[in-house]
C-alpha cells in the first residue's frame, strides 16, 4: 500500500481496483496512462496532444526508416512517444513522493523552490503566477514527502501559448533530473483558481496585470517581491 492514501474519483473505494491503484507499482501505471490530463485545461491538453502526435510521427518514420512498419511500428513509436512525455514533461516525483521508499530532504525542496520562484519572476513570458497549499505558507517545506504546487497562467496568443508549454517542459525536466516532486500545470484564466479549496492558502508570485491580486483579494500572499 502507498504511504498515504490517492483518490481516483472514478474508482469505487470499496472495489479491487481502487486496493489495485493504491500500490507504488498501481499510481506509476495510472499516471503514465493519464498523466495528469484530468486536471489540464483545453490550452496546456490541446499542447500535449500535439506534442504526442508530433513525437509518434517523428518515432513512426524513424522506425520506417530502420525497416519496420505497419501497426507494430505505429504501436511502439506511441509507446515511446507517451513514456517520454510521461518522464520529461510528467510528474514523475509527484507520484512517487506516495511510496514508502520515497524521501527527499525539505531543504533541497527549499532551495529548488527559492530558484524557480525567482527565474519565474525575471522570465519577460511569465505575466502571472502562484503557488498552492503548504508551499504558499512562506514557512519552509514541511515535510520529506511534500510537493511544490505550482500554477502558471496563458494570457493571449500562439506565442504565449507556446511559450508557456515549452518552459513547463524545461521546467518539469530540471524537476526530474533534481529529484523534485513538482505539480505544474497552466490555467486558461485566473478564474480557474476557483477549483481549489479555499481554505488552502494562495500564493502570488507574478502578477504582472493585476488579475490575480483582485481575483483572490486578501486569499493572495505575495512570495516574492
Amino acid at each position: 500500500m502507498l504511504h498515504k492514501i490517492k483518490p481516483f474519483p472514478l474508482l469505487d473505494p470499496s472495489g479491487r481496483l481502487f486496493a489495485l491503484s493504491q500500490t507504488c507499482h498501481g499510481i506509476l501505471l495510472i499516471n503514465w496512462v493519464m498523466q495528469g490530463m484530468r486536471g489540464m485545461e483545453r490550452k496546456e491538453l490541446a499542447f500535449r496532444l500535439l506534442f504526442e502526435i508530433a513525437l509518434t510521427l517523428f518515432f513512426g518514420l524513424c522506425l520506417e526508416m530502420l525497416g519496420a512498419g505497419g501497426a507494430l511500428a505505429f504501436f511502439l513509436a506511441l509507446l515511446l512517444a507517451h513514456s517520454l512525455n510521461f518522464f520529461f514533461n510528467g510528474q514523475l516525483w509527484v507520484c512517487l513522493r506516495y511510496c514508502h521508499f520515497y524521501r527527499q530532504d525539505p531543504e533541497i525542496i527549499d532551495a529548488w523552490r527559492d530558484r524557480c520562484f525567482e527565474r519565474l519572476v525575471d522570465i519577460p513570458i511569465v505575466d502571472e503566477a502562484v503557488c498552492i497549499g503548504s508551499q504558499a505558507c512562506g514557512r519552509g517545506t514541511p515535510g520529506e514527502r511534500s510537493d511544490i504546487d505550482l500554477r502558471l497562467f496563458f494570457v493571449a496568443g500562439m506565442e504565449d501559448w507556446l511559450a508557456i508549454n515549452l518552459l513547463m517542459l524545461r521546467l518539469r525536466t530540471s524537476a526530474l533530473f533534481d529529484g523534485i516532486p513538482l505539480d505544474l500545470y497552466a490555467c486558461d484564466s485566473p478564474s480557474s483558481l476557483d477549483r481549489f479549496d479555499r481554505r488552502k492558502p494562495v500564493g502570488i508570485i507574478k502578477d504582472r496585470g493585476g488579475r490575480l491580486v483582485r481575483k483572490l483579494g486578501k486569499r493572495g500572499r505575495w512570495l516574492v517581491r
